[in-house]
């Protein structure tokens, strides 16, 4: 059903402004729509049509659906249009206004109101809504007193241009995206260069807020699909370069450029570029925010500032941060149940996993599937740690019949590798010292000179290491990291 994802994307706002419409506009006291909904963002969705009519009526049931996703669609269009309205919505306004009063005759407001029209699409670089302004500047050009004929012109063959070169773009990620999905494990810069090398597009000329946030947007989950930060940093870097030379469109482009700068300390913190990811996450706090870009904002400066504290040595500081935070995201709690692995307090880390509710397939479809697997992969070592025997090989069962496949096809090698390594040890914890097993541990996450370990993988191999060796899993971790980063062939 098309309306179970529709309503669960909805915020909480949002659910609020559909529910007070749906009140408003039921007749005769009917409120099985009002129901539908509240089941559906329960997460209650199995029978719908007998626990609303009190019995199978699945054709009730599906012209029911159909209402009331109409409903929504009304309500969310109409929400985007009131209050504090995008740019796009603003330009849109005053153009559409402008015609009324061209066919009206009121043809000095109809000017000032076109002019209005096309300063914010040129303040905001869009182009499309441009073409329409100029559209209607040469369909009226007799009252466009200001400016002659050629000037107008040429200025519209300039936007026409500006437009194309946009379109371009959009072609652009269009072949990307279908690149990286059809080949995840290509390398992501080089499908970027010749898909822009095909279409001419030059990326310090063309790119604008929206674009540079796109194609960082597709390297980084390029690179997290492939676990490879490193192979995306120096052209993410340059792109940055780009946005950073931009820095006076900042203010009219705040939503992308928080993002940017969301995207790019994560990359840092993926490439143990600390101190700057630690300083765009500063910029990132410090911005004066329009409310509705500050959710994502609060997360994921917490996360990766947590983050950022884990593998700098700051572990206690790292769990302050998290338990201080009134958010309390899936990101945010596992992060928090792994800082209380390498603290050793399994029972503490299980706690949080217990809080996961939802099944794996939801976590899927709402964040990923890696996530997912590493949510897994953490629940096995809470249980070996809490010495859960049966529950560690049903797990390990679970783990292999659901992912084993898929790992494999993703090119997610080193995570099989930990999981033989961990089913290795827990087998025959009287061979954890075994030599065989150290040269095995030595050579699965560290040997590859062509693609250094991910340093969220770092932390899985600290825990087996520290079992082998019987040491302090965080010591491990910090002198893992130290030695990785110093020597040049990870």
């Amino acid at each position: 059903m098309s309306i179970v994802p529709l309503i669960q994307a909805l915020n909480e706002e949002e659910q609020h402004k559909v529910l007070k419409f749906l009140q408003q506009h039921n007749q005769r006291g009917d409120v099985k729509n009002i129901q539908l909904f509240n089941y559906i963002r329960k997460g209650k969705t199995e029978k719908l049509d007998e626990k609303i009519y009190g019995k199978p009526s699945k054709n009730a049931f599906y012209a029911l659906c159909n209402r009331l996703q109409e409903n929504i669609i009304e309500v969310v269009a109409a929400n985007s249009f009131s209050g504090k309205t995008s740019e796009e919505i603003r330009c849109l306004k005053c153009l559409l206004a402008s015609r009324i009063f061209f066919e009206k005759q009121l043809y000095p407001l109809a000017v000032k109101t076109l002019q209005r029209s096309e300063n914010l699409a040129k303040e905001f670089e869009l182009y499309s809504i441009l073409n329409e302004v100029y559209h209607t500047k040469i369909q009226y050009a007799q009252h466009q007193k200001n400016k002659s004929l050629t000037a107008l012109f040429e200025e519209a063959k300039h936007n026409l241009e500006a437009f194309q070169n946009e379109f371009r773009l959009n072609m652009a990620y269009a072949e990307i995206e279908t690149g990286l999905r059809q080949n995840p494990l290509q390398n992501s810069k080089d499908l970027i260069e010749k898909t822009f090398f095909k279409l001419q597009i030059q990326a310090e000329e063309t790119l604008t807020y929206k674009s540079l946030f796109q194609l960082l947007s597709m390297l980084s989950e390029a690179a997290k699909q492939q676990s490879d930060y490193f192979k995306i940093l120096n052209y993410a870097s340059k792109l940055f370069n780009i946005v950073k030379k931009k820095a006076h469109f900042v203010e009219k482009h705040e939503y992308y450029y928080l993002h940017i700068l969301s995207l790019m300390a994560n990359i840092y913190f993926r490439t143990k570029r600390f101190e700057d990811s630690l300083s765009l996450l500063e910029d990132l706090q410090n911005k004066s925010l329009d409310p509705k870009n500050s959710s994502f904002v609060m997360e994921d400066t917490v996360l990766l500032t947590s983050l950022n504290l884990i593998y700098t040595n700051q572990l206690d500081a790292a769990i302050t941060n998290l338990e201080q935070t009134s958010l309390k995201t899936p990101n945010l709690n596992l992060t928090l149940a792994v800082c209380f692995i390498l603290q050793e307090e399994p029972q503490k880390a299980y706690a949080i996993i217990k809080e996961f509710q939802h099944s794996d397939h939801w976590y899927e479809k709402k964040i990923d599937l890696l996530w997912v697997i590493k949510k897994n992969l953490i629940h096995l070592i809470v249980l070996i740690e809490l010495e859960k025997v049966d529950l560690v090989y049903q797990h390990f069962q679970s783990f292999y019949k659901r992912f084993g496949t898929r790992l494999k096809n993703a090119g997610e090698e080193r995570i099989l590798q930990f999981t033989k390594l961990v089913k290795a040890y827990y087998d025959h914890p009287e061979e954890s010292n075994s030599e065989k097993l150290k040269h095995q541990l030595e050579t699965s996450f560290l040997s590859d000179p062509e693609k250094p370990a991910d340093i969220l993988m770092l932390g899985f191999y600290a825990w087996i290491k520290s079992k082998v060796y019987q040491e302090e899993v965080y010591q491990v971790l910090l002198k893992t990291l130290d030695f990785t980063s110093q020597n040049k062939s990870v």
